[in-house]
């Protein structure tokens, strides 16, 4: 089961690696126009005052369990906003829906956000990537003034980082009690065929199933949503798989063993 949790984090962290995302542009630089410092639980980062335009951080993460809060504290240069994104479905691009906040006060020489996010329940486990805009004159959101707004904007002046969340999403991936819980796969080991079905009759809307090196070997939407589907396993090789399913009542996974 340790493994399998493992196997599950990796799928995710690739699924969020191989995404091309679009970038922020900012016409006159960002100097002063930056963030200086972005906490949120175990990311702790700060500006090392030589390149404002070093966007990657996705190297510092935090987990969080999906549908609680997470506080976090911005502190921007010179009469900037505050803007973040989550992308919460995986997609490689940051809709108006994953914006988890926007605000605009601003100060000289910094001013220092204290807020908090909500990763809503019913996210994918696994790595999703969290943009932070550093907007000046602006909220980076609806404020539509000359400078700019939104997480693939044209501004003015400004900077973004980008940093990586990781939604644990089944309170705690690697308890083995936790992790098959609600779902079930039939028969194990399977041949061409196997069946997902739900315990207490929530419908199946999608199916991921990821392979023992992290890679997506299918994905399948379930055009009816029914409490069962069946699985074509015919052009996968042999091997476990992790069926991670997106339910009416939330994601939940169940390992698949292809014989």
């Amino acid at each position: 089961m340790k493994h399998f949790s493992a196997l599950l984090l990796s799928a995710a962290s690739f699924l969020s690696a191989t995404a091309q995302y679009c970038e922020p542009s900012f016409a006159n630089g960002c100097f002063g126009w930056n963030n200086q410092s972005v906490i949120a639980g175990d990311i702790d980062f700060a500006f090392d005052g030589v390149d404002c335009s070093d966007f990657d951080q996705t190297d510092l993460s935090t987990t969080v369990n999906a549908g609680e809060a997470l506080a976090m504290e911005v502190t921007n240069g010179v009469w900037c906003g505050c803007a973040v994104w989550v992308d919460l479905d995986q997609s490689g691009t940051f809709e108006d829906s994953e914006n988890l906040h926007y605000e605009y006060v601003g100060g000289d020489p910094s001013y220092t956000y204290s807020f908090d996010i909500t990763i809503p329940e019913g996210t994918f486990p696994g790595a999703h990537r969290m943009r932070v805009i550093a907007p000046w004159g602006s909220d980076g959101f609806l404020n539509t003034n000359t400078n700019g707004f939104g997480p693939c904007g044209d501004f003015q002046y400004g900077n973004f980082n980008d940093f990586t969340i990781n939604v644990a999403g089944f309170d705690g991936m690697a308890e083995a009690n936790t992790l098959e819980n609600g779902l079930a796969a039939a028969p194990v080991p399977a041949g061409t065929n196997v069946a997902l079905s739900t315990t207490d009759g929530a419908r199946i809307q999608s199916v991921q199933l990821i392979g023992s090196d992290g890679r997506v070997a299918d994905v399948i939407s379930a055009t009816g949503a029914a409490a069962r589907l069946e699985l074509d396993l015919s052009a996968l090789n042999q091997g476990v798989y992790a069926a991670i399913c997106r339910t009416s009542n939330g994601v939940r996974a169940v390992r698949v063993v292809k014989d």
